[in-house]
């Protein structure tokens, strides 16, 4: 278990050139560092791991292709279909996340939540959001995705197959994985809205789309500031609101409003909720970032997950401005203020202000409902195999 402190919010860090904290060398020597597993042991977990999940995209893709035709056939059932592999896709990295590690979450919430974050008595989380809406996060680090697409999972009812995200355009050129996340309607940008713009029109116009139950259940989530929060990314951000005459944050990146307010638009009428999530990791110290203490390998590999905080409210769609980009615009960088803000009492506090309970907070791990969930991985190449068979056996008894 990680014995790193949090030192967030130290009273004795200075703000250096290069827009980083520093603090002194004497509260390292308080810290203890998180023993590293043997060679061999990380080893064996590794391989373990990308078998698993090879494995897993394996069965998943075919189950995809074979799905494809469907789109000429009919549209309705063919998003029916993708909807019910995207679930699948969901296990596969929530199954990961659960046996290689043990990833504990604190969930809070303000009075606009109140009554829709719940504890089920075996300990799991359970929320009552809306089936279709706009989820905006600040971006800490790489598996920010994984733990919102955790809470898709967790809603009732579950809306895991209906998650849209917005992805980096060079993500879908990964082989295999990446044709999987267009198949599941995942939105690529490559934060020129000249291209982006018709990408987004077609994915909005299918978000639209009323079947014969009229429209389907959507979660569209989008990370504002556009990539996660890095050494780089916070010198630019910095650069940014210079630039632009914006209050300049702390714990963020400055907020791209473009592209939200784009798809506010076209999806204004078809939904009334837009939800966020504010996003903290306990034992990041001031002057390093998320993605640098808690990598994919020593959150997978290592088996040691950052403890996450998430805090949620919602905001009515029909209280947004949106008749103008500068006024949406305005309205967003105040929800990064107000996270700015959240942010700094949990790295003073450990925690976030909450609403449940006199103040209190869920605390849950990502985990499944049951093994038994993960029969949907291969069962349309389980159904062909025993078809083949039977076709096989059936050919030799006639002849």
């Amino acid at each position: 278990m990680s014995s790193r402190r949090n030192f967030q919010g130290s009273p004795t860090t200075k703000l250096t050139k290069d827009h980083t904290y520093s603090w002194p060398k004497e509260i390292f020597l308080q810290s203890t560092p998180v023993p590293e597993a043997a060679a061999s042991t990380r080893f064996a977990r590794m391989v373990l791991l990308l078998t698993y999940f090879w494995l897993g995209c394996f069965a998943i893709a075919p189950t995809q292709y074979l799905g494809a035709p469907l789109y000429i056939m009919n549209r309705d059932f063919y998003y029916r279909y993708m909807a019910w592999t995207k679930r699948q896709m969901s296990l596969l990295v929530l199954s990961m996340t659960q046996w290689w590690t043990t990833t504990k979450v604190h969930v809070s919430g303000d009075e606009s939540v109140r009554d829709q974050l719940h504890q089920l008595p075996d300990g799991r989380f359970q929320c009552d959001f809306a089936s279709r809406l706009v989820l905006i996060a600040n971006h800490q680090m790489y598996n920010d995705w994984v733990y919102l697409w955790w809470t898709a999972y967790a809603n009732q009812p579950s809306t895991h197959g209906h998650v849209y995200i917005v992805l980096k355009d060079s993500i879908k050129y990964i082989p295999i994985v990446g044709l999987g996340l267009r198949f599941a309607g995942f939105v690529f940008m490559s934060r020129k809205m000249k291209k982006d713009g018709p990408r987004l029109t077609r994915r909005m116009n299918q978000l639209t789309r009323r079947g014969p139950n009229g429209l389907a259940p959507m979660w569209l989530m989008m990370f504002p500031e556009g990539t996660n929060l890095s050494k780089n990314g916070r010198a630019k951000s910095v650069k940014w609101a210079g630039k632009q005459g914006t209050p300049d944050l702390r714990y963020q990146l400055i907020p791209r409003s473009t592209g939200t307010y784009f798809c506010l638009k076209a999806l204004e009428g078809t939904l009334d909720w837009m939800y966020d999530c504010t996003l903290a990791y306990d034992d990041v110290p001031e002057g390093q970032y998320g993605q640098d203490v808690y990598t994919l390998s020593s959150t997978y590999i290592d088996g040691h997950p950052p403890p996450i905080h998430m805090h949620w409210r919602r905001f009515r769609v029909s209280d947004i401005p949106l008749t103008t980009l500068e006024e949406f615009d305005a309205w967003l960088q105040q929800r990064w203020l107000e996270k700015d803000e959240l942010l700094e009492h949990h790295a003073k506090t450990g925690r976030f202000p909450s609403v449940l309970g006199q103040g209190e907070h869920i605390t849950t791990e990502v985990k499944l409902r049951g093994f038994w969930e993960l029969w949907q991985f291969s069962a349309v190449l389980l159904l062909l195999t025993v078809a083949f068979w039977v076709a096989v056996v059936g050919g030799k008894k006639a002849v």
